[in-house]
């Protein structure tokens, strides 16, 4: 399976997110968040930001679970984040989310002289902002405008890669081989 790209594993599959492990059951991402699933790679800060921003990104990515679906995928060796699919090495990208993560919630105490969750919608669309144009001078980390790009993509797969996500968009979901459960 591993010379398989991610958009044809989650097409020939129908199965775009794994299932998230608490206490020997299977959560969906969206699940974990309502149930407050133990964060294991991330701070409590770190994913307040990277839910402000996938928020920020793609209305409904907080809900959907961004924060435990990128928690969960950055202790999984066979991960479905973008990053893989970029050449970024497993054992890196949980130091390419918390370096980004940490600038990002400095920005936002620059700029609002607020953290990213407490933002207004503006606000926050407007850090985002920020954040694609790359041009913030204290940046550390991974490039801004490569962080901004992989956080939207990992928005995107938690809200719209289910058939829920496809009948919101209304497009047929076309699984070759559909789920037997909805993450």
């Amino acid at each position: 399976m591993n010379d398989l790209s991610r958009r044809n594993f989650i097409a020939s599959t129908g199965i775009g997110l794994a299932g998230l492990a608490a206490g020997g059951a299977l959560l969906s991402p969206r699940q974990a968040q309502a149930v407050s699933l133990p964060l294991k790679a991330l701070t409590k800060d770190q994913a307040l930001t990277l839910g402000a921003l996938g928020e920020a990104l793609v209305p409904g990515a907080l809900e959907a679970g961004i924060i435990q679906y990128i928690d969960k995928q950055l202790g999984e060796p066979n991960t479905l984040l973008m990053l893989k699919y970029l050449g970024v090495d497993t054992s890196a990208m949980p130091g390419f989310y918390r370096s980004a993560l940490g600038s990002a919630h400095r920005l936002s105490q620059r700029l609002f002289k607020k953290s990213p969750e407490a933002l207004t919608a503006n606000e926050a669309l407007a850090w985002a902002e920020n954040i694609a144009a790359g041009t913030d001078k204290e940046w550390q980390g991974p490039p801004a405008g490569f962080f901004f790009f992989v956080v939207r993509a990992d928005a995107c797969d938690v809200v719209f890669g289910s058939s829920a996500g496809s009948e919101a968009l209304n497009i047929p979901y076309m699984a070759h081989i559909a789920p037997t459960t909805s993450w």
